[in-house]
């Protein structure tokens, strides 16, 4: 499932959650067959948890607790023993591993119009001057204020879009080699060692995992 927010893109993956702070604005939407559930904490217990949404690796222990609350945990039926759950499921999340992974968005509109492009398509091939000019800049700001703004480098950011717009049809069940070229890699070999090297997954064992988690 894919999270958007103002400023940011995360892709929650198999026996992934995301945390997402109180009020924050977002979208989402799914890839192909999704089971999941949302959990909503009570604003008080936040204050100690980051403001801005977070990647953290679901345990078995902890999937299966918010399993057991997302069927149970209403209010007429919260008693004393779902009480003491919700409880081992906060602690249990608050010491699950966090990857802060993401895709950040520019917040000028010039680079919002760069990054609006390559997100409807990733495979575009333009060099960066043609994207300096789509934003209006010459190439020298367009590579330090897309820096700036996004705490990534140009080639950094585009590549993170290509692998996660990867993760997405692969979990439809396209194959490994259509995907490769929808995101704009010409070579099988290069697009599976990119793909290992920020997932570390190699693109058919993540889709195998797709299918069976």
């Amino acid at each position: 499932m894919a999270i958007r927010t103002e400023h940011a893109y995360w892709l929650i993956g198999p026996g992934q959650c995301l945390w997402l702070p109180p009020h924050i604005l977002h979208e989402a939407r799914s890839h192909g067959a999704v089971s999941g559930c949302s959990l909503y904490a009570h604003k008080a217990r936040c204050t100690t948890l980051p403001d801005e949404p977070f990647i953290a690796g679901g345990t078995r222990l902890l999937t299966a607790l918010a399993d057991r609350l997302s069927r149970d945990a209403y209010e007429a039926r919260w008693d004393a023993h779902i009480a003491r759950l919700a409880e081992c499921f906060w602690h249990e999340f608050l010491a699950a591993p966090r990857a802060s992974v993401s895709l950040p968005f520019p917040k000028s509109e010039q680079l919002c119009r760069v990054a609006n492009s390559l997100s409807d398509n990733p495979a575009d091939p333009r060099a960066q001057k043609d994207w300096a000019r789509l934003a209006a800049m010459s190439l020298r700001s367009f590579v330090r204020h897309f820096t700036l703004e996004t705490g990534l480098p140009f080639s950094v950011w585009r590549q993170r879009l290509r692998i996660l717009n990867a993760q997405e049809k692969l979990a439809r069940g396209e194959s490994v080699a259509s995907v490769a070229l929808d995101v704009g890699y010409e070579s099988l070999g290069a697009f599976a060692t990119t793909f290992h090297k920020n997932t570390g997954y190699r693109p058919s064992d993540y889709a195998k995992l797709c299918r069976t988690a």
